[in-house]
């Protein structure tokens, strides 16, 4: 009985030992697989930094994990974490970050896994005009909390239209009483066209350059004649005339009180003192010459002009054909003021009435 007990408990014994030798064995068959199964070579972009890196993990996951990255929803991972992996692939990981969008003023958070400007901008369909300016730069990079910044700058052409008033000139007249007036030439207003460029920040107008002017409608001065005569010399005036259109009675060419409806316009001597020279021989001078056509009115008669006075006959042009007079004036500007007008003109004579 001894003996079958000593044999039964060397028989335990050999059975441990043999199951621990079995136990060994394959821990150390299994670390021995480990460490000879197979590297992987991969190339792991991850938030824009490139890394070659080495993995025994058979999925995109599984790397992931082995380097302690768990994916949020809005992070960005290429290919899917269900890819196997293969030797020299290469995978994408791009953390999510919060990024503020400040266009033209008008501010908003994006989150999102890129981290480059443009291909922040391209995500959100926001445009960059050709004169925006943007900080950072579109080639420039973000981090979480930065803040992107584009100034929106445009130019256009703006038409600004003006008036411009009439100015009112007012010139004596020996031919009217003392104090009274009369309208010789209407005013009239006169229109330009200012165009300027004008540089728009965000909406504001921030600067403006005239760039062309142009005038749409000439304007003319209000001409007013102020009569200077005193009554009694308003008086002999108009005996004057009636005078004048006796002394023209008993001329063949010419009826007595001869008035004509004259298409009146101006000339002055400019910067020529020979234009001053008048087809009479004399030298033109303002108050008393106007230039006629001889065969209305002979050279050297008196006319008695309506609103002007007296003139002599002294001149001709080559346009004064007809009922046409030309008024001489010493200023250009007063000529060119003028303008054209249209009078009563009685002829008087060789003599002017007293």
């Amino acid at each position: 009985m001894k003996q079958s007990s000593s044999q039964s408990g060397f028989q335990k014994n050999v059975r441990a030992i043999l199951l621990t030798t079995i136990v060994v064995f394959v821990v150390v068959s299994l670390a021995l697989i480990m460490n000879v199964w197979p590297k992987k070579s991969i190339r792991f972009v991850h938030d824009g930094q490139v890394e070659a890196a080495t993995t025994k993990a058979d999925t995109l996951g599984e790397f992931l994990t082995e380097r302690g990255i768990t994916p949020g929803p809005s992070d960005h991972i290429t290919p899917a974490v269900t890819t196997p992996l293969a030797e020299g692939m290469h995978v994408y990981y791009s953390k999510a970050i919060s990024v503020t969008l400040d266009i033209a003023g008008q501010k908003k958070k994006v989150v999102t896994p890129l981290h480059n400007v443009k291909d922040i901008l391209d995500e959100q369909h926001i445009t960059v005009g050709q004169l925006d300016t943007i900080t950072p730069a579109l080639t420039a990079s973000v981090r979480a909390n930065d803040t992107i910044m584009i100034t929106r700058i445009e130019k256009k052409v703006v038409a600004e239209e003006k008036t411009v008033a009439f100015n009112t000139k007012k010139r004596e007249d020996r031919t009217l009483p003392e104090g009274q007036e009369k309208v010789i030439q209407e005013g009239q207003n006169g229109t330009i066209v200012d165009r300027y460029e004008v540089v728009y920040t965000n909406g504001q107008p921030t600067s403006r350059k005239l760039i062309d002017h142009e005038v749409t409608k000439d304007w003319k001065d209000h001409i007013v004649a102020v009569g200077t005569a005193h009554l009694t010399l308003a008086s002999r005036s108009a005996e004057a005339t009636r005078h004048a259109a006796r002394l023209a009675e008993g001329d063949g060419s010419f009826t007595s009180g001869k008035t004509l409806n004259v298409r009146m316009t101006a000339y002055s001597p400019g910067s020529d003192p020979e234009y001053a020279a008048t087809r009479t021989g004399t030298v033109a001078t303002e108050g008393r010459t106007v230039a006629v056509d001889p065969s209305v009115v002979p050279l050297g008669w008196w006319v008695y002009i309506e609103g002007y006075g007296f003139r002599k006959a002294e001149d001709t042009g080559g346009k004064i054909k007809g009922n046409r007079m030309d008024l001489f004036f010493a200023s250009s500007k007063e000529a060119e003021d003028f303008g054209v007008q249209h009078r009563k003109v009685h002829i008087v004579g060789p003599n002017k009435p007293n």
